[in-house]
């Protein structure tokens, strides 16, 4: 459901739009996001040979003993980057503006990517908007505000994020579903559902008209979901239900109803599962890993486990040769599993000794895995590392240190992401970042914690490098 800007202000100061009500906004507020220096419409592209130098800390990491070796590119790659704007009245003064869900590369080489405010969900002042990157125009245009697609009346909560996945539809259009701050709590009273917001839900939207709607509701009694999968050949929404014991639930969007429910508290680790080329889905069960096999949807669990770890926390598509990567969640491991035999591959740590990664990619003609560690704010560590690991070789290469060139040329601190994606010819990497303000015109209330000033960048790999 669409609704108009004057509409939304009758629903009251919940919403996004309501706040533009506070017609006493402080003179001395500043503009958030900060200006981009150099800008043209919007974005700044950065050439740096900063990009391959190897930070202090990481030169003294890569001594200690079970480090993983890495070389650095030869030549630097160019980026373009660009904050996400239009964010509402007062924008410097939200809670955390923050990325948490993976992204989306459609059929035309757009990309759509989305951020929220972490906000006052329960009260209904919360902030959650999707944008789209245009690589020709090299625009990040705002075109989905949450709080105009669901009519914010008083009592009902608000969408603070997105944490599932946002994927393009067979039709074209583009499916995606919000959430709170913390899924799981949707069951608690604090909760005042509504008949038009009754709990998490699955949305579309049409590119050619802009129109956002709703295509279902997750479940009853309410539940939201931070972990989902599009299994494009099947017309099949996967998500894990969250606000009771995980379980995922498939809804076909063909048929437009729920076809299937896996049993309650079957899903353990719940921030990741992967899809087979045959629909199978693989997930995170009780004592290691298990499947949904894709058209009896039959439960079984599997031999394989993941060493100190519950699970894998990150995974690519199946590739040609039937193998499945990724990383694990504590230990910080790539992966390589193969459903065929069942049979698990530790490649050794991610970055370093081990680091947090949240989403990987495979490139398009499968020699290459690439990634980037530290995704809950801690990549500056590292200097915010782009890691390309070589399938054939078993070696990673850091294509760029973006951290300092960032910081230096545009006072800003790229430091972690959850939602990476390559482009159709395995050129351009999309990245949509957390971050924050560098020292110079960082707000004083505002930490350098890796949150708070989120960013959007196309990182294009020379040719010699991949």
């Amino acid at each position: 459901m669409q609704i108009t800007r004057r509409e939304a202000l009758l629903f009251g100061a919940a919403s996004t739009i309501a706040l533009g009500n506070r017609r006493a906004q402080s003179q001395d507020t500043p503009p958030w996001p900060p200006a981009l220096r150099g800008a043209e419409n919007g974005s700044v592209t950065l050439r740096s040979d900063r990009f391959l130098e190897v930070p202090e800390a990481v030169r003294a990491a890569a001594m200690q003993d079970g480090a993983a070796g890495f070389t650095v590119a030869q030549a630097a790659p160019t980026v373009d980057f660009a904050f996400h704007r239009d964010l509402g009245t007062d924008a410097v003064g939200r809670r955390l503006w923050s990325s948490w869900g993976d992204i989306c590369v459609a059929g035309d080489g757009r990309v759509y990517c989305a951020i929220g405010d972490h906000a006052d969900d329960v009260g209904g002042n919360a902030r959650c908007f999707l944008y789209r990157w245009d690589p020709a125009r090299k625009t990040l245009e705002q075109i989905v505000d949450m709080n105009r697609v669901i009519a914010p009346q008083a009592g009902q909560p608000a969408w603070s994020k997105v944490h599932a996945k946002i994927d393009e539809g067979r039709d074209g259009k583009i499916y995606f579903s919000c959430t709170l701050n913390d899924g799981n709590r949707c069951v608690q009273p604090a909760y005042r559902w509504t008949d038009r917001l009754p709990g998490g839900q699955l949305y579309r939207y049409e590119p050619q008209t802009g129109r956002t709607e709703v295509v279902a509701n997750l479940a009853t009694p309410p539940r939201c979901t931070a972990t989902s999968i599009l299994d494009r050949e099947r017309n099949l929404w996967w998500c894990n239900l969250e606000g009771g014991p995980n379980a995922l639930w498939c809804y076909d969007l063909q048929a437009r109803r729920g076809v299937y429910q896996a049993p309650a508290g079957s899903t353990h680790f719940n921030r990741n599962f992967a899809l087979g080329r045959d629909g199978t889905i693989y997930f995170n069960g009780e004592g290691g890993l298990w499947k949904i096999t894709g058209g009896e949807r039959q439960l079984g669990r599997l031999r394989v486990t993941f060493p100190n770890s519950p699970g894998m926390r990150s995974s690519t598509p199946q590739a040609r040769d039937g193998a499945i990567f990724g990383t694990t969640q504590q230990a910080g491991q790539l992966f390589r599993y193969r459903p065929a035999r069942d049979e698990l591959d530790i490649l050794g740590p991610a970055w370093l000794r081990g680091d947090y990664v949240t989403v990987c990619v495979l490139s398009p003609d499968e020699r290459f895995v690439y990634y980037l560690p530290g995704a809950h704010g801690q990549a500056t560590r590292s200097g915010t590392p782009v890691i390309q690991y070589d399938i054939a070789r078993g070696r990673r290469k850091v294509i760029a240190f973006l951290a300092r060139a960032f910081e230096e040329a545009h006072d800003y601190v790229p430091a972690g992401t959850y939602g990476v994606k390559i482009s159709a010819d395995g050129g351009t990497l999309f990245v949509n970042f957390n971050g924050h303000a560098a020292d110079r015109i960082r707000p004083r209330a505002m930490r350098p914690n890796g949150f708070g000033l989120t960013g959007f960048a196309a990182i294009h790999i020379p040719r010699g490098e991949r």
